[in-house]
C-alpha cells in the first residue's frame, strides 16, 4: 500500500507538473507569437494606409474624371488629357516604385491603363465589359470606400504566364462637379513583395507560418503565394485577438491571431506544437527519469519500513496465540522505545490482569457455591417455620382458641407472601392477600376497634408490583389514625385501575393530621429535606416508587385534623420485572 500510494503520488505530481509547465510554455510562446503578429499587423496596416492615401489623390484629380466621363471635344484635347494623366500617374507610381498597374474603367466605356513596365499608356484598350465582374460590383457597392482583395492573380490579365501574384484593391470614382454619381472605378495592382516579406520575416524556427484571411476564412495573403485562395480551416473567435490550441490532421497547432483595423482581414500565426514543445518533451523525459529513480528509492524504503514493522508484529502475534490457548504466563521481553514497546508493556499488563481476574473469578465461584448452600439452608429453615406455625394453628383450632388460631394463620400466610421466594415483585393478587393477612392479625389485636372494607379490581390480578410498599401505608392508617380515635373506626382499602396506572388508596376516619405536620409530609413527598428522622417509612416508600417506576409516580396524602386521612399511591401497570432489588 505504501509503494502503491507513493507511485500514485509521484505519477500524479509528475503529470500535473508536466501539464502545468507545458501550459506555461504554451502561454509564453503564444504570447511572444501574438506580439509578433501584432507588430506585423501594424506594419501591414501602415502599408495599406499608404495605399489608401495615394488612391485618394487619384479620386480627386479632375483630368482623370474627364477621361472616365469621356467629355473631350476633339482629338487634341484627348491627347493632352492622356499626357496629363500619364504624367500624374507616373509621379504617383514613382513615389514608391511598388505599383504594377493602375486600371481606370469608366461607366461609359472609356478606360485607361498605366503601368511603369509599359512605355506607352493604353487608352481605352479593353473591349471586354468588366462591369459584369464580381470585383467591379464590390467596388461600386463600396460607394467610394477602398475595397481590398488581397494577394492573388491579376483580375485583368490572369492568362499571362509571366504575371505573378499582385496585391489588388480598388475605389469607385465619383463626379465631384455634379451630384457625386459614380462615373467609374480604379483598380490598383501593387507588387506584394513588401507584405510577403513581412509575413516571411518570422517563421517560428521553420515550425509555422503567417497568413492573412478575410471574413470567410479564405487566405488572401501568405509569404510565398502557395496557399492563396485556399481556406484556413480553423474557426476563430469573435475577439479582436487571441491564442488557442487546435488539432489539425492529428497534430497539435498553436494559433494566434490579430484583426487588422484598416482592412476586414485577420493576420493569423500558426505554430506546430511538435517543434515548439521540444523543451516540454525534455522536461517530460527529465520528470519521468526522476519518477523512476524516486520510485526505486521509495520501494527500498518501503521494504525497510515494512521489515521494522513486521518483526515485532509477528512476535506479538505469537504471544497472543499463546494467550489465546490459555498460557497467561507469556510475556514480551523486547524493550523498545517506539510504539511497539508501548504495546508490549500494555500486553504484558493485560495478560497479568487477565490471570488475576481468572483467579478472582475462581474464588468468586467458590463463594457463590457456598452462598447457594446457605440459601438452601435458609429455605429449609423457612419451611420449618411455616410447618411449625401451621401445627400451632391446628392445635389452637382443636382447643377452640380462635384468636390464637386466626393470628397464627394470618401470620403464616403473611410470612409466606412476604418472603415470596426472594422476589421483589409479586402479583397484585398476592399483594391483596398480603394486606388481607396483615389486617386479619391487626383485627384480632384491636378486636372491634375498626371495620374493614377491602376492594380490588380483578383486572389488576396479573400485574406486578413491589411487595414491600403497601403494608406500611395500612400500618400507618391503623397506628396513627384509628388507634388514636375514640370509639369504633372505619378503614377502606382499594386497588383501582385508572388508564395505565394502579391507584392504591387507604382511607381512615381516625384522628387525622394537623396542618403544620401535613405540610411537612407533603413537602417531604415532593423531595424536600426532612427536619428529623420521623416519617421514615413513608419517605422510604415514596423514594422506592420513584426509583423503580419514575419521578411521575409516588404518594399523595390528604387529611383533616379530627376527621381522617387518605393516602393515594400511584404506580404504572407492568407485567415484567422492571426493577430488581429496588428496596
Amino acid at each position: 500500500m505504501y509503494v502503491a500510494s507513493m507511485l500514485i503520488i509521484i505519477t500524479v505530481m509528475g503529470y500535473l507538473s508536466y501539464v502545468k509547465s507545458t501550459e506555461m510554455m504554451e502561454n509564453k510562446i503564444g504570447g511572444m507569437a501574438l506580439q509578433n503578429v501584432q507588430q506585423m499587423s501594424k506594419r501591414i496596416e501602415k502599408i495599406i494606409e499608404g495605399y489608401e492615401d495615394r488612391s485618394l489623390l487619384v479620386v480627386g484629380n479632375k483630368e482623370i474624371q474627364k477621361q472616365l466621363d469621356g467629355e473631350l471635344s476633339d482629338e487634341m484635347e484627348r491627347i493632352e488629357n492622356n499626357n496629363s494623366n500619364t504624367a500624374f500617374l507616373s509621379n504617383l507610381v514613382n513615389s514608391r516604385n511598388d505599383v504594377d498597374s493602375v486600371y481606370l474603367f469608366g461607366e461609359k466605356g472609356f478606360s485607361y491603363h498605366y503601368s511603369p513596365r509599359d512605355s506607352t499608356p493604353a487608352y481605352n484598350p479593353y473591349i471586354y465589359d468588366h462591369s459584369l465582374e464580381l470585383w467591379y460590383k464590390q467596388i461600386r457597392e463600396a460607394d467610394g470606400q477602398a475595397v481590398y482583395f488581397g494577394i492573388h492573380k491579376s483580375f485583368i490579365t490572369p492568362w499571362k504566364a509571366e504575371s505573378g501574384p499582385v496585391f489588388c484593391f480598388g475605389r469607385a470614382e465619383k463626379d465631384f462637379n455634379s451630384r457625386g454619381e459614380i462615373i467609374g472605378v480604379t483598380l490598383y495592382e501593387i507588387d506584394p513583395k513588401e507584405i510577403m516579406d513581412i509575413l516571411s520575416e518570422i517563421d517560428y524556427d521553420g515550425s509555422g507560418m503567417n497568413v492573412i484571411i478575410d471574413g470567410t476564412g479564405q487566405i488572401v495573403g501568405d509569404k510565398d503565394g502557395i496557399r492563396l485562395s485556399s481556406m484556413l480551416g480553423v474557426q476563430l473567435e469573435q475577439k479582436h485577438q487571441g491564442i488557442f490550441s487546435k488539432r489539425i490532421d492529428g497534430e497539435k497547432v498553436l494559433v494566434v491571431y490579430n484583426k487588422l483595423e484598416t482592412a476586414p482581414w485577420t493576420l493569423v500565426g500558426m505554430l506546430r506544437g511538435s517543434e515548439l514543445m521540444k523543451e516540454a518533451n525534455d522536461i517530460r523525459f527529465y520528470m519521468l527519469s526522476l519518477g523512476v529513480l524516486f520510485s526505486a528509492i521509495g520501494i527500498l524504503l518501503a521494504l525497510i519500513i515494512a521489515s521494522t514493522v513486521h518483526r515485532p508484529l509477528q512476535k506479538m502475534i505469537r504471544a497472543m496465540h499463546k494467550a489465546k490457548n490459555g498460557d497467561f504466563d507469556v510475556r514480551l521481553e523486547d524493550k523498545r522505545e517506539d510504539e511497539f514497546g508501548y504495546l508490549f508493556i500494555h500486553f504484558n499488563e493485560m495478560v497479568a490482569h487477565i490471570k488475576e481476574l481468572i483467579n478472582e473469578l475462581y474464588v468468586q465461584k467458590l463463594l457463590e457455591q457456598d452462598l447457594q448452600l446457605k440459601m438452601l439452608g435458609s429455605q429449609i429453615n423457612a419451611h420449618f417455620l411455616y410447618n411449625t406455625l401451621d401445627s400451632v394453628h391446628w392445635i389452637a383450632r382443636i382447643n377452640k382458641v380462635d384468636d390464637i388460631s386466626t393470628m397464627v394463620f394470618g401470620l403464616s400466610r403473611y410470612l409466606r407472601l412476604s418472603l415470596s421466594e426472594g422476589r421483589d415483585e409479586v402479583y397484585v393478587s398476592e399483594v391483596v392477600q398480603l394486606i388481607d393477612s396483615y389486617i386479619m392479625i391487626q383485627k384480632v389485636r384491636y378486636q372491634d376497634k375498626f371495620t374493614l372494607l377491602l376492594k380490588a379490581d380483578t383486572s389488576l390480578a396479573d400485574f406486578k408490583a413491589l411487595k414491600f410498599i403497601f403494608q406500611p401505608i395500612v400500618e400507618n392508617a391503623i397506628y396513627h389514625g384509628l388507634e388514636k380515635k375514640t370509639g369504633k373506626g372505619r378503614l377502606d382499602v382499594a386497588f383501582i385501575r385508572e388508564c395505565n396506572c394502579m391507584k392504591f388508596i387507604v382511607a381512615d376516619d381516625g384522628a387525622g393530621i394537623s396542618d403544620d405536620k401535613l405540610s411537612e409530609l407533603q413537602l417531604i413527598l415532593k423531595g424536600g429535606e426532612p427536619q428529623d428522622n420521623r416519617n421514615f417509612a413513608l419517605r422510604n416508600i415514596n423514594s422506592q416508587i420513584k426509583i423503580a417506576y419514575g419521578p411521575q409516580y409516588g404518594i399523595e396524602i390528604h387529611s383533616r385534623y379530627g376527621e381522617g386521612t387518605t393516602v393515594t399511591m400511584t404506580i404504572p401497570l407492568t407485567k415484567r420485572d422492571q426493577v430488581k432489588h429496588a428496596s
